[in-house]
C-alpha cells in the first residue's frame, strides 16, 4: 500500500519554487502555515493542491491520523518529531527533505544532520553531503535532476506573464545577491548601489532580493530601495526560471540561483570567488561595473565549462513519474526506530 505523502511549508515564500513545485509534480497536497504564503501560492502556483493550516492544527495526533510521510524543506523541525511519533503513537513517520537550492553557502559551518530520506539534485549535492559527513546520517537519498526547470518549461506561457516589462532592445542583467551567513558575505550591501549607479544605459538591470535580506537586514534593504526608486527590485517573487530565461547575463555571489542559471549557458559574473565562479568572470574590486560588464561580455570560451558544471550539479533529467516511483520505493523500505 502506498504511503500517504503531504508537503508542509513553514519557510519563506521562495520555498514554493522548490517544495511547491515538487508537490505539484507529485500531485500531493501542500499545507502552508502562513496566510501570506498561501496567497502567494494561489497566485504563482495555481497547479498546487494548496491548503492553509494553522500551526495549532498541526498537532502530532493530527499528523499521525492524516499522513504517513512528510515532504518538507526545514533542516530541523520535522526530523526532531520522529521519536515523538514513535513514542506516543507507535508510528514510524517518514520525513523527506526537499532542498531549496544548491548554493555554496555555509558548508564549512554545517554539522552532520540526521535525516531520514533526502532528495538531491545530482552528484554535486551528493559530494557536499559527503564532505560534511551528512551522507552517513541519511537512511536514503533520491536523485531528482532539475525538476524545477522542467516545470517552468511545461508552464512557460503562464509564468512568462509575470516577468517584468523591460526594453527588449537592451540586454537584461539579473543581479541576485544572497544573504550574509557566518561563513560567506552578501555582495548586496557593498555592491548594489554602485551597480545601479554605474550600469550602462543600454542595459536593463533586475535585482532579485533574497528573503533573508529583508528578514535580517530590513532597515538597510529598504533604505537601498528608497535611495534608488527607479531601480527594478524584485521582492516576493518566488518563480526564478522566468527571470533567468529573460536575462542575458547573471551577476551573483554565493547564491543557488547561479546554479539554476547554468541551464541557459549565458554570461555569468561573480563578485566573490566561489566554487561556481570559474563558470563566469570574477569582478575585481574598484572597477566601473558597466564598463567591466561590457568589456567582458563575451564568454564563449566558458561554454563547455558551464555545460559540465550543470551536468555535475543536476545530473540527468527525470520525469515526475520516475521521481514519484523512487519516493514510494524509498518509503516502502523500513527503517529502525530512532532515538535522537
Amino acid at each position: 500500500m502506498e504511503k500517504k505523502l503531504v508537503g508542509i511549508h513553514t519557510g519563506p515564500e521562495t520555498y514554493l519554487d522548490h517544495l511547491g513545485v515538487l508537490c505539484s509534480l507529485l500531485d500531493i497536497p501542500l499545507w502552508v502555515t502562513e496566510e501570506k504564503t498561501f496567497t502567494c501560492a494561489k497566485k504563482y502556483y495555481p497547479q498546487l493542491k494548496i491548503v492553509y493550516k494553522d500551526y495549532l492544527e498541526l498537532s502530532l495526533e493530527y499528523l499521525t491520523q492524516n499522513c504517513d510521510a512528510i515532504l518538507e524543506s526545514g533542516h530541523y523541525w520535522a526530523i526532531e518529531l520522529i521519536p515523538l511519533f514513535e513514542q506516543f503513537f507507535r508510528k514510524k513517520m517518514r520525513i523527506i527533505y526537499c532542498p531549496h537550492g544548491n548554493s555554496d553557502k555555509g558548508h564549512s559551518l554545517q554539522k552532520p544532520l540526521r535525516k531520514d530520506i533526502s532528495l538531491v539534485y545530482g552528484q554535486h549535492m551528493i559530494d557536499l553531503l559527503k564532505q560534511t559527513g551528512s551522507l552517513d546520517q541519511l537512511s536514503q537519498y533520491i536523485e531528482t535532476g532539475n525538476y524545477r526547470y522542467n516545470f517552468y518549461r511545461q508552464h512557460q506561457t503562464f509564468y512568462d506573464r509575470f516577468i517584468p516589462q523591460v526594453n527588449r532592445n537592451k540586454k537584461t542583467i539579473l543581479y541576485a545577491p544572497t544573504w550574509a551567513d557566518g561563513e560567506n558575505p552578501s555582495s548586496f550591501f557593498e555592491s548594489c548601489g554602485q551597480l545601479i549607479e554605474e550600469m550602462e544605459p543600454d542595459f536593463n538591470l533586475l535585482i532579485k532580493l533574497h528573503p533573508f535580506l529583508e528578514a535580517y537586514h530590513p532597515a538597510e534593504m529598504h533604505q537601498m530601495i528608497q535611495q534608488y526608486p527607479s531601480a527594478h527590485f524584485l521582492i516576493e517573487f518566488p518563480p526564478i526560471y522566468p527571470l533567468l530565461n529573460l536575462s542575458d547575463a547573471y551577476i551573483g555571489d554565493f547564491s543557488s540561483i547561479g546554479y539554476d542559471y547554468l541551464a541557459f549557458n549565458r554570461p555569468m559574473f561573480f563578485s566573490h570567488q566561489s566554487p561556481l565562479s570559474p563558470c563566469g568572470t570574477l569582478i575585481p574590486k574598484n572597477v566601473h561595473y558597466g564598463k567591466f560588464l561590457r568589456d567582458h561580455w563575451n564568454q564563449d570560451h566558458l561554454f563547455e565549462t558551464r555545460q559540465n558544471a550543470y551536468t555535475y550539479a543536476f545530473g540527468q533529467e527525470k520525469l515526475p513519474l520516475e521521481i514519484q516511483q523512487d519516493i514510494q520505493k524509498a518509503l516502502s523500505q523500513d527503517r529502525t526506530s530512532w532515538i535522537l
